[in-house]
C-alpha cells in the first residue's frame, strides 16, 4: 500500500467540461476500497493474532502462578521438613542422652553390688585367714606341747 491518508486528502482530478473525470474518480475510488479491504483484512488478522497472544500471555501467566505456587508450597514443605528433622534430631539426641545417663546409672549400682560383694569377700577371706592362722597357731602350740 503505497498510499498515505495526506496522499488521499491532497489528490487532485483532471477537470472535464462538466466537473471530474468520473471514470478516473472510479478508479481511484476502486483502488481504496481494494487497499482499505486489504487493510481490514490485515487488522482482522492482527486482532485475532492478538488475541491468540492474548490467550497465549494468559497461560503464561496462570502457569507463572502455578509454579510460584508451586514453588511457595515446595519452600513451605522444604521449612517444615526442616522442622519436623530439628525436632527429630533433638528428641533422638534427648533420647540418647536418658538411655546413656540410664546406662551409666546402671552401671553404678552393679559397680556398687561389686563393690559391695568384694568388700564381702575380702571380709570373709579375711575371717577365714584369722581363723586359719588361729587354727594353725593352736595347733602350733600343741606339737609344742
Amino acid at each position: 500500500m503505497d498510499r498515505t491518508p495526506l496522499d488521499i486528502q491532497n489528490k487532485e482530478f483532471s477537470r472535464r467540461f462538466r466537473g471530474y473525470d468520473v471514470n478516473e474518480v472510479k478508479e481511484y475510488l476502486s483502488q481504496l476500497a481494494d487497499e482499505l479491504a486489504i487493510l481490514i483484512e490485515e487488522n482482522k488478522t492482527l486482532e485475532t493474532r492478538l488475541k491468540d497472544l492474548e490467550g497465549e500471555l494468559e497461560y503464561y501467566r496462570n502457569i507463572e502462578t502455578l509454579l510460584k505456587e508451586t514453588l511457595l508450597s515446595t519452600q513451605r514443605a522444604i521449612n517444615e521438613l526442616k522442622k519436623t528433622t530439628e525436632e527429630e534430631r533433638k528428641s533422638i539426641i534427648s533420647s540418647a542422652q536418658n538411655s546413656a545417663r540410664e546406662i551409666i546409672r546402671k552401671a553404678e549400682e552393679e559397680k556398687a553390688k561389686i563393690e559391695m560383694e568384694t568388700e564381702r569377700l575380702k571380709n570373709i577371706y579375711n575371717e577365714f585367714k584369722a581363723k586359719f592362722i588361729g587354727i594353725l597357731e593352736s595347733y602350733r602350740r600343741m606339737l609344742e606341747e
